[in-house]
């Protein structure tokens, strides 16, 4: 067979073709059903198996949900990994080379297009038949280009840039999203990528040239917030608007981390921003480095006893953007400021309850005014 890379690059939108993954990844979101739904795995070497949500687990769902994957992974002779964070994000930085295809259960999994890779995102029943076969078989889409130019504001981030990517392109569904952007880091490719699939794209790659459809101009970017919905199913229609349109916005907590806001880098953002800050009075802060590399460095460096100094809990590496029980938790009437991508009523604790997703700089500002 020829590389799979190639062979949906070079295909015609409307074909189909078949793709032999090179990995395949469940995990304890909403993979493991696809754990439960197969009855064999064709490539044990080529599948990962993750716990990297709610880590340690606060609640007996994911307790159960833990021994699902686990017993999984040991039926069929996968690899099962823990304690290393989030998957997509210790994936991408440890494990995934340019050229290569990756499949899972996991709406971010296109971030691997920033270091020259595919990930495509499919749902639990598809993502069991994957693990049956080998294969994955999918129509090529048609590709929108994006030019990304300018240069980002003081205080504006790269996932900024993402949201209003989101608020307004929701018009390339079903496509693959390339972005020429020759002049970005690593770090600002992979914000990029893994948040372009919520424009409805298939995938998303960084390209270092090519003709371009649209453009991203950096330099209009202001800060972004999602605003809370009522339900899980509804999260890709929340309403995103400026920050500046949500000044004074009480906020009670605010968390740092998981899969958009935990990367070492992130982390040395937050930290600069609130060294010779005092948090506020009541606010209640939480730390989730992405991965345990992440948290390795943010300690090395001394940015984790700063956040202490300050004020902060640490959590475990891992993604925290729904926790219903334990650490990070929102109570009745109160508001969390979070870079994790849920907003939905009941995420991050009870019902009667508000979650804002914005960037790293956005809930770190937070932290010491208690206002959006």
């Amino acid at each position: 067979m020829a590389n799979n890379f190639d062979t949906l690059l070079t295909a015609a939108p409307g074909s189909v073709v078949t793709l032999e993954p090179d990995y395949i990844v469940v995990n304890d979101g909403v993979s493991y059903l696809a754990a439960v739904e197969a009855k064999s795995v064709a490539n044990p070497d080529k599948v990962l198996v993750f716990f990297d949500h709610n880590v340690p687990t606060g609640d007996p769902e994911g307790a159960r949900v833990f021994g699902v994957i686990r017993d999984f992974a040991k039926k069929f002779g996968c690899r099962f990994i823990q304690a290393q964070g989030v998957a997509y994000q210790y994936m991408f930085k440890e494990v995934v080379l340019p050229g290569q295809v990756v499949v899972g259960g996991g709406s971010h999994s296109a971030i691997f297009g920033a270091n020259g890779a595919l990930g495509f995102n499919v749902s639990p029943l598809e993502l069991a038949r994957v693990l049956e076969t080998g294969k994955y078989q999918l129509i090529v889409p048609h590709t929108v280009i994006f030019r990304v130019e300018g240069k980002l504001k003081d205080g504006v981030s790269m996932m900024d840039a993402a949201l209003t990517l989101l608020k307004n392109s929701k018009c390339v569904p079903g496509s693959i999203v390339k972005f020429v952007a020759p002049a970005l880091s690593a770090h600002e490719k992979s914000v990029l990528c893994s948040m372009a699939c919520g424009t409805g794209a298939v995938t998303a790659l960084c390209v270092e040239e090519g003709d371009t459809d649209r453009v991203l101009d950096l330099s209009t970017v202001e800060p972004m917030a999602v605003l809370p919905c009522e339900v899980r199913s509804a999260q890709h229609m929340a309403e995103i608007r400026p920050v500046a349109e949500l000044a004074g916005t009480h906020v009670t907590a605010g968390q740092i981390g998981g899969f958009t806001g935990g990367t070492i880098e992130d982390l040395r953002v937050a930290a600069n921003i609130i060294k010779g800050k005092k948090l506020a009075r009541g606010f209640r802060l939480t730390i989730c480095p992405a991965t345990s590399a992440d948290y390795i460095a943010a300690c090395e460096e001394g940015l984790l006893e700063l956040f202490i100094d300050y004020g902060a809990q640490i959590s475990a590496a891992g993604d925290h953007s729904v926790v219903r029980q334990g650490a990070g938790v929102i109570g009745k009437g109160e508001t969390l400021v979070t870079t994790g991508l849920y907003t939905y009523n009941g995420c991050m604790g009870v019902a009667d309850s508000k979650v804002y997703t914005t960037s790293v700089e956005t809930v770190a500002c937070a932290s010491f005014t208690r206002t959006l």
